[in-house]
C-alpha cells in the first residue's frame, strides 16, 4: 500500500503507530532522531513521513527543509504540541501536507495517510479518464510495445507529430512500470531557452546566476525514483546535451553553481515531432546522446491515419466536456461525422479535443451539429470560388491566403540561405525550431 517513515524521539508513540499502521497494510520504518530519519529517507521508497516537530538534533522547520531537498515530492505530516501550531502552519505554507496536534488517536493518523496517498494517485486517475487507446492496428501495435517496454528500465524515444498524444504514451509507460507509485515529471524542452532549461533540468543553488535567490531542485530531483519525460528533446542546446549525456552515463547530476554530485535514479522517456537523425546528420544533435535516449523507439501515427479510432476519441472528449461544462450532449449528427472523417486534423488529437470542447460549449440541443464547428474544419479546402477570375482565369487571393503564401516563400528563401539547416533557418526567421517544423508541415515543405 505504501511505505511510512515515522520520526519521533518518543519510542512509545513510534511503536504504537508502527503496530497500528502495519495492521492496516502499511510498511513502516521508525527513527528517533532527525539524522537517523534522513538516513532512512535517503535509502528510498518512502511515500509518507510522519515527523515530530521537536527532535533532539533538529527542529521541524530545519528538518522539513532537509526532507524536501532530498525527496521534493514526499508527503510530510508534522505531529506537534498545541503551542507549536503556528510553526506547523508555516510549514504547510512551505509545502508540508498537514499537521496533527498531540495527543491524537492512531485512527486520525491513518485517515491523514489514506487521504494523502489517495490525492497522490489522482494524477493517475485523471490520466485513466483521459486516455483512449483505440482499436486500429496501428495503435494496437503501439500498445503492445508499451506492454513490452514498460516493465523494463529502457529509455524510450517517442516520435510523433505535435498533438498526436506523445505525453499520454509516456504516462501509459510510466503507470505500467515498476515506478508507477513514484513521480511522473514532464518538461517541454521546446518552450525553454537554453539557460533556463539548464536550471529546470538540473536545478541551481542560491547565487548561481542573477535572480537565483534560493536553492531550486530540478526535474531530475523531482522525478527521483520515477519517470522524467522530456518533450521536444531536439530543442536542447549543445551545452545541455553534453550535460544530459553525462547524467545518463553517470546517473548523477550537479545543480547549476554547485559541483556536488546527486544521485539521479530516474527513467528517461523523450519525445520529438521531428526526425532526430536529420539533426544528428546536420550535427545539431549529438549522436552519442541520440543512442542513449533511443533504447526503444515508439512511432505514434497521426490522427489522419487512425480514422477508425476517430469517434472513440470524439466520444471520450464529448463525455469529458459534458462533465467540465455541466452539459448533456449525447452524440454527433450525420453531417458532423462526415466532416470529421473528411478533415485532415493537422493538430491531431489535441485539435480534436479542443474542437469538442468548443462544440459542447456552443451546443443548443442534445447533439453536436455542424454549426458549432470552426470554419476551418467545415470548409478546409475553400478556394474562394465566389470571387471573379481575371482574363487568365486567376482568382484574387484573400488576405489570409496572401499572408500564407508570403510566409511560405520566406521559409523557402531562408532554407536556401542556410543550406537547409533547420536550426540556422529558425534563427534566421527568429522562431524556435518547434514553430519552424510546424510551418514546414503546414506548407508541405520537405526539407
Amino acid at each position: 500500500m505504501g511505505k511510512i517513515l515515522i520520526i519521533d524521539d518518543d519510542t512509545f508513540i513510534c511503536k504504537q503507530l508502527e503496530d497500528y499502521l502495519q495492521k492496516h497494510g502499511y510498511d513502516v520504518v521508525t527513527a528517533f532522531t532527525a539524522n537517523h530519519g534522513m538516513k532512512a529517507l535517503k535509502k528510498g521508497n518512502i511515500d509518507f513521513v510522519l515527523c515530530d516537530n521537536r527532535l533532539p538534533d533538529a527542529d521541524g522547520m530545519e528538518l522539513f527543509a532537509r526532507i524536501k531537498k532530498t525527496e521534493p515530492l514526499v508527503l510530510v505530516v508534522f505531529m506537534t504540541a498545541y503551542a507549536d501550531v503556528r510553526t506547523a502552519v508555516q510549514m504547510i505554507r512551505a509545502g508540508a501536507f498537514d499537521y496533527i496536534t498531540k495527543p491524537f488517536l492512531p485512527e486520525e493518523i491513518l485517515k491523514l495517510i489514506n487521504k494523502g496517498l489517495s490525492l497522490a494517485m489522482e494524477n493517475q486517475a485523471v490520466f485513466e479518464r483521459r486516455f483512449v487507446t483505440g482499436k486500429g492496428d496501428a495503435i494496437q501495435n503501439v500498445m503492445n510495445h508499451i506492454k513490452m517496454v514498460a516493465p523494463t528500465n529502457l529509455s524510450v524515444l517517442i516520435e510523433g507529430e505535435t498533438g498526436s498524444g506523445k505525453e499520454f504514451i509516456a504516462r501509459a509507460i510510466h503507470y505500467r512500470s515498476k515506478r508507477k507509485d513514484k513521480p511522473f515529471v514532464a518538461l517541454d524542452c521546446g518552450a525553454l531557452p537554453g539557460e533556463l532549461a539548464n536550471s529546470e533540468l538540473f536545478g541551481h543553488v542560491k547565487g548561481a546566476f542573477t535572480g537565483a535567490i534560493k536553492d531550486k531542485a530540478g526535474c531530475f530531483e523531482a522525478a527521483r525514483g520515477g519517470t522524467l519525460f522530456l518533450d521536444e528533446i531536439g530543442n536542447l542546446t549543445y551545452e545541455n546535451q553534453v550535460k544530459m549525456l553525462r547524467t545518463l552515463q553517470e546517473k548523477t547530476i550537479s545543480r547549476l553553481g554547485d559541483n556536488t554530485r546527486i544521485k539521479a535514479d530516474v527513467r528517461i522517456i523523450t519525445a520529438t515531432n521531428e526526425d532526430l537523425m536529420d539533426d544528428v546528420r546536420a550535427r545539431n544533435f549529438r549522436e552519442d546522446l541520440y543512442h542513449r535516449i533511443n533504447g526503444f523507439k515508439i512511432s505514434l501515427p497521426p490522427l489522419r491515419e487512425r480514422k477508425e479510432d476517430m469517434f472513440e476519441f470524439a466520444q471520450r472528449f464529448l463525455e469529458n466536456a459534458n462533465a467540465d461544462f455541466g452539459k448533456n450532449v449525447g452524440g454527433f449528427d450525420g453531417d458532423v461525422q462526415k466532416i470529421f472523417l473528411a478533415y485532415s486534423w493537422p493538430g491531431n488529437i489535441r485539435e480534436l479535443e479542443n474542437v469538442l470542447n468548443r462544440c459542447v460549449l456552443l451546443a443548443q440541443g442534445d447533439m453536436v451539429t455542424a454549426d458549432t464547428l470552426p470554419d476551418e474544419i467545415r470548409h478546409p479546402a475553400e478556394e474562394n470560388s465566389t470571387q471573379p477570375a481575371d482574363a487568365a482565369g486567376n482568382r484574387p487571393l484573400t488576405l489570409k491566403q496572401a499572408a500564407m503564401a508570403a510566409e511560405r516563400e520566406a521559409i523557402l528563401v531562408a532554407l536556401k540561405k542556410t543550406g537547409y539547416n533547420k536550426s540556422k533557418t529558425a534563427q534566421l526567421l527568429k522562431v524556435d525550431r518547434k514553430t519552424l517544423y510546424n510551418k514546414l508541415r503546414e506548407y508541405s515543405i520537405h526539407a
